[in-house]
């Protein structure tokens, strides 16, 4: 949701821009498959995307943050896959996650999409953001049904979003008529397993679990990333003060400007995002183009 919200704070600076430069970025749907496809790489997991959203080649620093990510966030769910360990409290952690999934697609979502403003956007700004052809497209292959012409998009979109709450719920009700015909000894575990994995991906508040300490920021610098690339390879270059000025409207640096930069260069650092070459040697050669 932050990455959402960030990137369409972007597009909506950006309004008055020639159409020509309004597509030179990836849309929502493909970016959004980028991310998808680099992080289920370093795990092993089936890529399932759209195979018309082409997939835009992400920076190494770029992927660098989605592994982080990976293995901060996602890890924990990762471990839960069926094993010859498995036990019952694993099986509760795993509708523990579900109904925490629930819970977000029925209440959270909607209440952070109309506190951060996301509902008011304009269909000029949401139509540079995401063009409704393709959004379309994707949302009736989603489906799985005919659809006429005359369907608004709107409520497509709220059916496909029913439709897959509607699968989570079945699939939390079939696993308590699964343990239903268990004993109490396995229920008890399960059980402690639902609190458990209530909390293992998303807390109450709606903030990924995890590395919190950066996640803020490699978000912010994940959804950048077309601007950050951009600014890499102009001339005259760009530092990390640039980059600081860049973020500031989006995120709040700890304890003062110069503190702030040195704070966000150590997190650049970490994962070898440098502005002008790496620190210490020469400029290299003219980066290529990433988008």
């Amino acid at each position: 949701m932050l990455v959402l919200k960030t990137m369409m704070k972007k597009s909506n600076q950006k309004k008055n821009m020639p159409h020509a430069e309004k597509r030179e970025r990836p849309t929502m749907l493909e970016f959004f498959a980028s991310l998808h496809y680099e992080l289920c790489k370093p795990f092993g997991l089936e890529v399932k995307i759209d195979p018309e959203l082409p997939i835009t080649p992400l920076p190494d620093w770029a992927k660098k943050i989605v592994t982080k990510l990976g293995k901060t966030i996602i890890k924990p769910v990762l471990k839960l896959r069926p094993s010859p360990k498995f036990t019952y409290q694993d099986y509760g952690k795993i509708i523990g996650l579900v109904s925490r999934g629930i819970t977000f697609y029925r209440e959270d979502a909607r209440k952070t999409i109309e506190a951060e403003g996301l509902d008011k956007i304009n269909d000029e700004v949401w139509e540079k953001f995401q063009p409704s052809d393709q959004l379309r497209v994707h949302v009736i292959k989603q489906l799985g049904r005919t659809v006429s012409e005359d369907e608004i998009l709107e409520h497509l979109i709220d059916e496909l979003t029913e439709q897959r709450i509607k699968l989570l719920e079945d699939t939390r009700t079939r696993s308590f008529q699964e343990m239903a015909r268990r004993g109490a000894k396995d229920n008890a575990m399960f059980f402690k397993g639902i609190e458990q994995g209530y909390k293992i991906f998303m807390d109450e508040d709606g903030h990924f679990c995890g590395d919190r300490g950066r996640t803020e920021i490699y978000m912010e610098l994940i959804s950048s990333v077309y601007e950050i690339e951009k600014m890499r390879r102009i001339l005259p270059a760009r530092n990390d003060s640039d980059l600081y000025e860049h973020l500031k409207p989006w995120y709040r640096f700890p304890n003062g400007q110069e503190a702030g930069i040195d704070w966000l260069r150590d997190v650049c650092d970490d994962i070898s995002l440098y502005m002008t070459g790496k620190r210490g040697r020469p400029p290299g050669p003219q980066r290529a183009p990433v988008f």
